[in-house]
């Protein structure tokens, strides 16, 4: 028996009356054109006419021009869109001892809102967790540990299950649309072997035989040899309406205990991150160096002794095609083109599994739940958009595409109306090398494991500093104020 496939990847389009443009773009083209030919017909001004076409071309004409999957127009809307925030120089700032913010911490970068760790409590466990609250945004952001269940052993009608477990999990999460956004992120980094020494250290006793002590130090060094250590972490990120902030994180802590149980059900053990694990997990990421001390420091007390406000780079450097930050060079990039033809479960286990070729490597699936109003509109109208486009012939046929469109939308709506839901999805991969290194080799095969996994990846030009942020899944997303470009992760 073949293992099952999974399809229902699409990228919304809109069809328009001219090929190549959405139904706005349409509409624009044909105003200008009529009003090209009142000029010339009606006021006898061929220059006006010439003049009118010349500007619809130049305004109209780059949205035809399609760059990694997105139109030249977005890209101009995107840069126009953020230039008061550029101009202002809200998106980024110097930070560090000699920081222009008083007070010399080491805060995020980039950020044109603050963000604020908090702790919530845990009614099913009775514990603090952490919260990241984002008060501009009226957003709160949890962490959840994550790690598979037997998947290698496990029969396949089991990851079946499992994988319609975890459409359930974004489904329940986006149900109420107060969900901002989920980002699922696996991270790999080359182990330390400090919690092992912790750990072992706690076990030794002096009185114990040499033979046994040399025989527990020489496995403490074997544990850290050449290994890659995997993590796994989901954020999800809620809304909150109104009033202070206290509120929405009260909000949020009644809703612990059913993403508990969703993430079960997807074959996934989760636990909650304390506020001491994200702040390690979010330095580490910025100070690759400092990853031993932390490691032994939330090994030993569970906290890693600097505060949130220092959980950010002394130094970074937001460059055209890389980031620089206190021990590291980072490049991240997007996917902008999804398997159109339908996969197996395991399509991203080579851009997932730990690999010697890029060591620091940290991928980010982020998921946009749409509110269930939301979805069934913008099917809806997707779905009248491909029915005229179907209606459209060539030389008296159809054309196969917009067909295949077609029935791949009404497949949506059949699937809305029995109470499933809708999401936007996109990739970014992020790989940290040395500062000194080049960075070719990692990016390479970055490149390649996309490939395999039937997505293209291509780099974040000039925006590296944002979408760094964006993947660590601390509850920044693409289309916040802070970032330079704007939904370019919608697919």
């Amino acid at each position: 028996m073949g293992s099952q496939k999974y399809a229902g990847w699409r990228r919304p389009e809109s069809t328009g009356l001219i090929p190549g443009l959405s139904t706005g773009m349409s509409m624009a083209a044909v105003g200008a054109m009529a009003l090209a030919i009142g000029s010339a017909y009606l006021f006898h001004s061929m220059t006006g006419a010439i003049t009118i076409l010349a500007v619809a071309a130049l305004l109209i004409g780059p949205s035809m021009i399609r760059l990694r999957g997105t139109s030249a127009g977005d890209y101009f809307l995107s840069w126009l869109r953020s230039l008061p925030i550029r101009r202002r120089m809200a998106h980024r700032y110097r930070t560090g001892l000699f920081a222009h913010i008083p007070g010399g911490h080491a805060r995020l970068p980039g950020l044109a809102s603050p963000i604020i760790l908090d702790r919530l409590f845990d009614p099913a466990t009775g514990d603090d967790i952490g919260a990241l609250v984002n008060p501009i945004h009226r957003t709160v952001t949890i962490i959840m540990d994550t790690s598979a269940i037997g998947r290698a052993t496990q029969p396949e009608t089991t990851t079946n299950a499992q994988v319609a477990g975890w459409g359930e999990f974004i489904r329940r999460a986006g149900e109420f649309g107060d969900v901002a956004g989920i980002a699922v992120v696996t991270d790999t980094v080359p182990e330390t072997g400090a919690r092992y020494n912790v750990e072992i250290d706690k076990r030794r006793h002096q009185a114990a035989p040499a033979l046994v002590l040399d025989l527990m130090d020489d496995r403490t060094s074997d544990l850290a040899t050449d290994r890659i250590r995997y993590t796994q972490r989901i954020a999800v990120t809620f809304r909150y309406s109104s009033g202070h902030f206290r509120s929405g994180i009260e909000s949020v802590a009644r809703r612990l205990e059913e993403l508990t149980d969703a993430a079960a059900g997807a074959g996934l053990s989760a636990t909650f991150a304390t506020a001491g694990e994200i702040i390690a997990f979010t330095h580490a990421a910025f100070n690759p160096a400092a990853g031993p001390m932390l490691d032994e420091a939330m090994a030993a007390t569970g906290d890693p002794g600097i505060t949130w406000e220092d959980a950010g780079p002394s130094y970074h450097s937001d460059e055209h095609s890389y980031y620089l930050h206190d021990s590291g060079k980072s490049f991240t990039s997007r996917a902008w083109e999804f398997p159109v033809q339908p996969i197996e479960d395991d399509v991203l286990a080579q851009l997932l599994a730990p690999t010697y070729r890029a060591p620091y490597k940290r991928v980010t699936l982020i998921y946009r739940p749409y509110r269930p109003q939301d979805a069934v509109e913008t099917t809806d109208s997707d779905y009248r958009d491909a029915f005229a486009a179907v209606q459209r012939r060539r030389r008296g046929l159809v054309d196969a595409k917009q067909q295949m469109r077609y029935d791949d939308i009404a497949a949506t709506r059949e699937d809305l109306a029995e109470g499933h839901g809708l999401t936007r999805v996109g990739t970014l991969v992020t790989v940290t090398v040395p500062i000194g290194a080049s960075g070719l080799d990692e990016t390479a095969f970055i490149r390649a494991a996309g490939i395999a996994a039937s997505i293209k990846i291509a780099p974040c030009y000039s925006d590296q500093a944002a979408m760094f942020l964006t993947g660590l899944g601390i509850g920044v997303y693409p289309d916040m104020d802070e970032t330079d470009m704007t939904d370019i992760l919608s697919a």
